[in-house]
């Protein structure tokens, strides 16, 4: 019933995206279309609810149109219908790339693979799609983001945050800030895909984890077209998650991750 309602709703606003896109894209008189390029390391837990980091190089590119339009790997691609001062809402889907059980890393160039997930099977890369909004005030701003999987662990997943952000200067040089509390959502075929919980062990589907993030960005040319990026995040695996064996014998319910990247806007 929620899959069904989730899948609707995402068909839904993605009407309303071919319908409000190319009328927005006619009547912009903003900056056009921008690609960002650039890569950095990521120091990260070797699969969600391990108790060991693996150091990988990853590649980093978003492409926007003016406000209103974003697509990046990180960030996912979404349209914003709604896009004011104060609030921001619209369409947006993600990739949730596949993981292997024998532990292999594209990326990865430090560590080894891991062995934990032997036995649990491969879990399918997953499309996501539902819909975002956000809603600021002042340096406050608060987040929901609800999506769908199609294929993949075919669940639900619910991201909540609430982030501070401001502007400050470090000798001299101009720093943007941001960092807040997080929480993520999810239903049962969600735990079963990443953690082997099964229907009859899963409880009700709720809080999967809780943390912090925060970032630092670091202008490098006077444009502001060259940036320093610094992101960090500390989350505690919870409910099915973190009571799952694959946790509680073989990793952790405490996730921390650090990461640097290099970044440059065109034109």
């Amino acid at each position: 019933m929620i899959r069904s309602a989730a899948i609707a709703l995402a068909a839904l606003i993605f009407a309303a995206l071919a319908l409000t896109g190319p009328a927005a894209a006619q009547g912009a008189d903003d900056e056009g279309w921008s690609v960002t390029l650039g890569g950095g390391a990521l120091y990260a837990p070797t699969y969600e609810g391990d108790d060991e980091s693996r150091l990988s190089l990853l590649p980093s590119m978003e492409v926007t149109y003016g406000d209103d339009f974003f697509a990046s790997v990180q960030n996912g691609a979404g349209y914003r219908i709604i896009n004011t001062q104060t609030l921001k809402a619209g369409p947006i889907g993600r990739i949730a790339f596949s993981r292997s059980e024998n532990g292999e890393q594209t990326f990865a160039i430090g560590g080894n693979d891991t062995g934990d997930l032997k036995g649990l099977g491969d879990v399918d890369a997953s499309a996501e799609v539902g819909g975002f909004v956000k809603y600021g005030l002042g340096g406050l701003t608060l987040s929901l983001e609800a999506r769908q999987a199609l294929s993949g662990h075919q669940g639900w997943v619910a991201d909540l945050g609430a982030s501070w952000s401001g502007r400050s200067t470090f000798s001299g040089w101009p720093l943007m800030w941001s960092a807040g509390p997080r929480a993520r959502l999810v239903g049962d075929n969600y735990s079963q895909a990443y953690f082997g919980v099964t229907l009859s062990q899963s409880g009700a589907s709720g809080l999967h984890a809780y943390g912090l993030g925060a970032s630092l960005i670091a202008p490098l040319s006077r444009d502001g077209r060259s940036t320093l990026v610094f992101l960090a995040g500390y989350d505690r695996l919870t409910g099915d998650a973190g009571h799952s064996p694959l946790v509680q014998l073989r990793g952790s319910e405490e996730q921390s991750s650090i990461g640097l990247f290099l970044v440059r806007r065109f034109p």
